[in-house]
Protein backbone atom coordinates (compact mmCIF):
# COMPACT_ATOMS: atom_id res chain seq x y z
CA UNK A 1 0.00 0.00 0.00
CA UNK A 2 2.83 2.39 0.85
CA UNK A 3 4.38 1.82 -2.58
CA UNK A 4 1.06 2.53 -4.31
CA UNK A 5 0.56 5.66 -2.21
CA UNK A 6 4.06 6.87 -2.97
CA UNK A 7 3.56 6.32 -6.70
CA UNK A 8 0.24 8.15 -6.60
CA UNK A 9 1.77 11.04 -4.69
CA UNK A 10 4.68 11.23 -7.12
CA UNK A 11 2.32 11.26 -10.08
CA UNK A 12 0.26 14.01 -8.49
CA UNK A 13 3.36 16.10 -7.87
CA UNK A 14 4.46 15.67 -11.47
CA UNK A 15 1.05 16.68 -12.79
CA UNK A 16 0.98 19.73 -10.54
CA UNK A 17 4.47 20.77 -11.60
CA UNK A 18 3.99 20.36 -15.34
CA UNK A 19 0.60 21.10 -16.82
CA UNK A 20 -0.81 21.89 -20.21
CA UNK A 21 -1.48 25.46 -21.27
CA UNK A 22 -4.70 26.69 -22.85
CA UNK A 23 -4.83 28.88 -25.93
CA UNK A 24 -8.09 30.56 -26.94
CA UNK A 25 -8.45 31.81 -30.50
CA UNK A 26 -11.15 34.30 -31.51
CA UNK A 27 -12.07 35.49 -35.00
CA UNK A 28 -13.47 39.01 -35.00
CA UNK A 29 -12.76 39.52 -38.69
CA UNK A 30 -15.57 39.86 -41.21
CA UNK A 31 -14.24 36.84 -43.11
CA UNK A 32 -13.48 33.21 -42.31
CA UNK A 33 -10.03 32.57 -40.87
CA UNK A 34 -8.37 29.17 -40.94
CA UNK A 35 -6.04 28.89 -37.97
CA UNK A 36 -2.67 27.18 -38.39
CA UNK A 37 -0.68 25.69 -35.49
CA UNK A 38 2.80 24.24 -35.20
CA UNK A 39 5.47 23.38 -32.63
CA UNK A 40 8.77 21.52 -32.59
CA UNK A 41 7.54 19.04 -29.98
CA UNK A 42 3.78 19.18 -30.62
CA UNK A 43 1.41 20.19 -33.40
CA UNK A 44 -1.71 21.02 -31.37
CA UNK A 45 -5.31 20.93 -32.58
CA UNK A 46 -4.35 18.72 -35.50
CA UNK A 47 -2.44 21.55 -37.14
CA UNK A 48 -5.37 23.96 -37.26
CA UNK A 49 -9.09 24.58 -37.60
CA UNK A 50 -11.69 26.84 -39.19
CA UNK A 51 -13.17 29.90 -37.51
CA UNK A 52 -16.12 31.67 -39.06
CA UNK A 53 -16.65 35.35 -38.16
CA UNK A 54 -17.45 35.66 -34.45
CA UNK A 55 -16.41 32.10 -33.59
CA UNK A 56 -13.84 31.04 -31.02
CA UNK A 57 -12.07 27.77 -30.24
CA UNK A 58 -9.66 26.64 -27.55
CA UNK A 59 -6.90 24.06 -27.55
CA UNK A 60 -4.26 22.86 -25.11
CA UNK A 61 -0.54 22.48 -25.55
CA UNK A 62 1.88 20.24 -23.73
CA UNK A 63 4.11 21.70 -21.04
CA UNK A 64 7.37 22.92 -22.51
CA UNK A 65 5.81 23.61 -25.91
CA UNK A 66 8.76 24.75 -28.03
CA UNK A 67 8.84 27.03 -31.09
CA UNK A 68 5.06 27.22 -30.96
CA UNK A 69 3.33 29.11 -33.74
CA UNK A 70 -0.25 30.18 -34.35
CA UNK A 71 -1.35 32.14 -37.41
CA UNK A 72 -4.36 32.95 -39.55
CA UNK A 73 -4.96 31.93 -43.17
CA UNK A 74 -7.37 33.78 -45.42
CA UNK A 75 -9.03 33.17 -48.77
CA UNK A 76 -8.83 29.39 -48.38
CA UNK A 77 -10.86 26.69 -50.10
CA UNK A 78 -13.48 24.63 -48.24
CA UNK A 79 -10.76 22.38 -46.80
CA UNK A 80 -8.55 25.20 -45.58
CA UNK A 81 -6.04 24.77 -48.39
CA UNK A 82 -4.89 26.92 -51.33
CA UNK A 83 -5.15 30.03 -49.18
CA UNK A 84 -4.46 33.51 -50.48
CA UNK A 85 -2.46 34.39 -47.34
CA UNK A 86 -0.79 32.24 -44.67
CA UNK A 87 -1.00 29.06 -46.75
CA UNK A 88 0.92 26.04 -45.47
CA UNK A 89 1.01 22.27 -45.90
CA UNK A 90 -1.02 20.36 -43.27
CA UNK A 91 0.93 20.42 -40.01
CA UNK A 92 3.67 22.37 -41.72
CA UNK A 93 5.89 24.90 -40.02
CA UNK A 94 6.59 26.79 -43.20
CA UNK A 95 3.92 29.24 -44.25
CA UNK A 96 3.77 31.26 -47.42
CA UNK A 97 4.78 34.77 -46.47
CA UNK A 98 3.58 37.34 -45.63
CA UNK A 99 1.89 36.27 -42.41
CA UNK A 100 1.34 37.61 -38.89
CA UNK A 101 2.60 35.12 -36.29
CA UNK A 102 1.96 34.48 -32.59
CA UNK A 103 5.04 32.65 -31.25
CA UNK A 104 5.43 30.81 -27.95
CA UNK A 105 7.93 28.91 -25.84
CA UNK A 106 6.41 27.56 -22.62
CA UNK A 107 7.97 26.66 -19.26
CA UNK A 108 11.44 27.92 -20.07
CA UNK A 109 14.02 29.65 -17.83
CA UNK A 110 12.68 30.05 -14.28
CA UNK A 111 9.34 28.62 -15.45
CA UNK A 112 8.67 31.58 -17.72
CA UNK A 113 6.62 31.53 -20.92
CA UNK A 114 8.17 33.54 -23.72
CA UNK A 115 5.87 34.92 -26.41
CA UNK A 116 5.88 37.48 -29.18
CA UNK A 117 3.83 38.92 -32.01
CA UNK A 118 6.05 38.54 -35.06
CA UNK A 119 6.06 40.56 -38.27
CA UNK A 120 9.39 39.12 -39.39
CA UNK A 121 7.52 37.32 -42.18
CA UNK A 122 5.27 40.29 -42.92
CA UNK A 123 1.63 41.04 -42.06
CA UNK A 124 -1.67 39.57 -43.19
CA UNK A 125 -4.12 39.94 -40.29
CA UNK A 126 -4.51 42.27 -37.30
CA UNK A 127 -3.77 40.34 -34.11
CA UNK A 128 -3.82 40.66 -30.34
CA UNK A 129 -2.30 38.31 -27.74
CA UNK A 130 -3.69 38.56 -24.20
CA UNK A 131 -2.09 36.50 -21.39
CA UNK A 132 -4.33 35.15 -18.63
CA UNK A 133 -3.73 33.20 -15.42
CA UNK A 134 -0.52 35.18 -14.96
CA UNK A 135 0.82 38.12 -12.99
CA UNK A 136 0.66 40.96 -15.50
CA UNK A 137 3.52 43.47 -15.50
CA UNK A 138 5.56 45.54 -17.96
CA UNK A 139 7.07 42.36 -19.45
CA UNK A 140 3.81 40.39 -19.49
CA UNK A 141 1.00 42.27 -21.16
CA UNK A 142 -1.46 42.54 -24.01
CA UNK A 143 0.22 42.73 -27.42
CA UNK A 144 -1.68 44.25 -30.31
CA UNK A 145 -0.98 44.98 -33.97
CA UNK A 146 -3.26 46.96 -36.27
CA UNK A 147 -1.35 47.51 -39.51
CA UNK A 148 -2.30 50.19 -42.04
CA UNK A 149 -1.88 48.72 -45.52
CA UNK A 150 -1.45 52.22 -46.95
CA UNK A 151 2.06 52.43 -45.45
CA UNK A 152 3.17 49.17 -47.08
CA UNK A 153 6.04 50.05 -49.46
CA UNK A 154 4.84 50.48 -53.02
CA UNK A 155 7.82 48.55 -54.29
CA UNK A 156 8.18 45.26 -56.10
CA UNK A 157 7.12 42.18 -54.09
CA UNK A 158 5.91 44.05 -51.01
CA UNK A 159 2.18 44.33 -51.64
CA UNK A 160 0.08 41.19 -52.07
CA UNK A 161 -3.33 41.29 -53.73
CA UNK A 162 -6.19 38.84 -54.07
CA UNK A 163 -8.00 37.95 -57.30
CA UNK A 164 -10.28 40.98 -56.89
CA UNK A 165 -7.36 43.38 -56.64
CA UNK A 166 -7.65 44.00 -52.91
CA UNK A 167 -4.41 44.35 -50.97
CA UNK A 168 -4.52 41.54 -48.41
CA UNK A 169 -0.97 41.39 -47.04
CA UNK A 170 2.35 43.22 -46.83
CA UNK A 171 5.73 41.52 -47.03
CA UNK A 172 8.60 42.35 -44.70
CA UNK A 173 11.93 43.52 -46.07
CA UNK A 174 13.24 39.96 -45.77
CA UNK A 175 10.31 38.22 -47.44
CA UNK A 176 10.16 40.82 -50.23
CA UNK A 177 13.83 41.26 -51.07
CA UNK A 178 15.41 37.97 -49.91
CA UNK A 179 18.71 39.72 -49.19
CA UNK A 180 21.12 38.89 -46.35
CA UNK A 181 21.01 42.32 -44.73
CA UNK A 182 17.22 42.18 -44.44
CA UNK A 183 17.05 38.52 -43.37
CA UNK A 184 20.10 38.47 -41.05
CA UNK A 185 21.58 35.62 -43.08
CA UNK A 186 25.00 35.03 -44.64
CA UNK A 187 27.57 37.41 -43.09
CA UNK A 188 24.81 38.92 -40.93
CA UNK A 189 23.78 35.59 -39.37
CA UNK A 190 24.15 35.26 -35.59
CA UNK A 191 25.64 38.73 -35.39
CA UNK A 192 23.37 41.25 -33.75
CA UNK A 193 25.89 44.07 -34.17
CA UNK A 194 25.97 43.63 -37.94
CA UNK A 195 22.28 42.94 -38.49
CA UNK A 196 20.61 46.21 -37.57
CA UNK A 197 17.08 47.50 -38.14
CA UNK A 198 16.36 48.61 -41.69
CA UNK A 199 13.95 51.14 -43.14
CA UNK A 200 11.50 48.28 -43.67
CA UNK A 201 11.69 46.79 -40.18
CA UNK A 202 11.35 50.30 -38.72
CA UNK A 203 8.19 50.78 -40.77
CA UNK A 204 6.66 47.66 -39.19
CA UNK A 205 7.91 48.67 -35.74
CA UNK A 206 6.35 52.11 -36.07
CA UNK A 207 3.02 50.52 -36.98
CA UNK A 208 3.17 47.88 -34.23
CA UNK A 209 5.61 48.89 -31.45
CA UNK A 210 5.07 45.64 -29.49
CA UNK A 211 5.93 43.45 -32.46
CA UNK A 212 9.03 41.48 -33.38
CA UNK A 213 10.04 43.30 -36.56
CA UNK A 214 13.23 41.55 -37.71
CA UNK A 215 15.35 38.53 -36.76
CA UNK A 216 17.37 40.20 -33.98
CA UNK A 217 14.73 42.56 -32.70
CA UNK A 218 14.64 42.27 -28.91
CA UNK A 219 13.75 45.69 -27.57
CA UNK A 220 10.03 45.75 -26.77
CA UNK A 221 9.57 42.58 -28.79
CA UNK A 222 10.22 39.49 -26.65
CA UNK A 223 7.83 39.15 -23.73
CA UNK A 224 7.70 36.79 -20.76
CA UNK A 225 4.97 35.69 -18.34
CA UNK A 226 4.83 33.37 -15.36
CA UNK A 227 1.68 31.58 -14.30
CA UNK A 228 0.16 32.20 -10.89
CA UNK A 229 0.44 28.44 -10.41
CA UNK A 230 1.85 25.52 -12.40
CA UNK A 231 0.17 25.35 -15.78
CA UNK A 232 -2.17 28.27 -15.06
CA UNK A 233 -0.81 30.53 -17.78
CA UNK A 234 -2.79 30.75 -20.99
CA UNK A 235 -3.08 33.06 -23.96
CA UNK A 236 -5.97 34.48 -25.96
CA UNK A 237 -5.26 35.25 -29.61
CA UNK A 238 -7.73 37.51 -31.38
CA UNK A 239 -7.76 38.13 -35.11
CA UNK A 240 -9.04 41.61 -36.03
CA UNK A 241 -9.25 42.78 -32.39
Amino acid sequence: MSIILTSFTLSTLILNTFAAHQINVINRCSETVWVGTFGDNQIPAGGGFKLNPGQRQSFSTIDGWTSGRVWGKTGCDSNGNNCVTGNSPPGGRTTLQPVTLAEFGFDKFMGLDFYDLSLVDGFNLPMAIQPFGVNLDQNCKLLRCQFNFNVCPNERNFRQFDSRGRMVACNSGCSAKREDKYCCTGPYYNNRDNCQPTEYSRLFKDQCPDSYSYAYDKKDADWACKGKSAGSSGYEITFCP
